[in-house]
């Protein structure tokens, strides 16, 4: 289903430590979570359009974490995630980490990159069975032929999912990061999206998102409708 290439060690050493941690013994069950929860660690299957892109998905969950994989279709555009979510009542962060495979067509030319990132999560239960998720990150940015691209940034995302009923929900998210090595970038991003639980295992999502970055002098802005479907199990 998913064509990696160019994959160096580096990415194949943390896609095999990320499987053996999933494999290992675990030792706090995970309450039952919404299908658009974030923490949500059942395997479930995945497909829809970015923009006019077809994407395909999975992740492969157990007790307390999950790998996700993502990419368009063809292949030359790819996420990998690893989330440890313990459920452990003495504290409420939870672990993440990912390498992002991209793309990015400016006015100055097409730049592909790779994006290391590393991070914690905190849920909020809020009013009203609202449920608030902050991240915080740290993300390095590879861009392939242009190393004076290459930077360090922080990154803080907060997503704000509303069940309205037990198949009517909304997703709300931004996020903001910035260069913290001297390098001069800004990425924002925002999301809104509407999602309807067809069944316990299957919903559809309709969103609209909004990004703009500005690495080294270098601009892009994109708006884009998404559409998705996804099933748990």
């Amino acid at each position: 289903m998913f064509y990696f290439t160019n994959l160096s060690l580096r990415h194949l050493s943390v896609i095999s430590l990320a499987s053996l941690s999933l494999l290992s013994h675990n030792v706090h069950a995970q309450p039952t979570r919404h299908i658009a929860d974030p923490l949500n660690l059942t395997t479930n299957l995945g497909f829809g359009f970015d923009a006019d892109v077809l994407k395909v998905g999975g992740r492969l969950g157990g007790e307390s974490q999950s790998i996700s994989v993502n990419s368009n279709f063809s292949g030359d555009k790819w996420s990998l995630a690893y989330l440890y979510a313990p459920n452990d009542p003495k504290s409420n962060w939870n672990i993440t980490s990912s390498i992002n495979r991209g793309k990015t067509d400016t006015e100055q030319g097409r730049f592909a990159h790779y994006k290391y990132q590393l991070g914690v999560i905190n849920e909020f239960k809020g009013w009203l069975e609202t449920a608030v998720f902050t991240e915080f990150a740290a993300n390095y940015l590879e861009v392939k032929d242009s190393s004076t691209h290459n930077s360090l940034a922080a990154k803080a995302k907060v997503l704000i999912l509303k069940p309205w009923s037990e198949r009517l929900y909304n997703q709300f998210s931004t996020e903001l990061a910035g260069g913290i090595d001297g390098t001069e970038r800004i990425e924002t991003k925002v999301g809104l999206s509407l999602g309807y639980r067809i069944s316990e295992q299957w919903s559809w999502e309709l969103g609209y998102q909004y990004q703009k970055a500005k690495i080294d002098g270098v601009d892009d802005e994109e708006t884009k409708w998404l559409l998705g479907f996804k099933s748990q199990f």
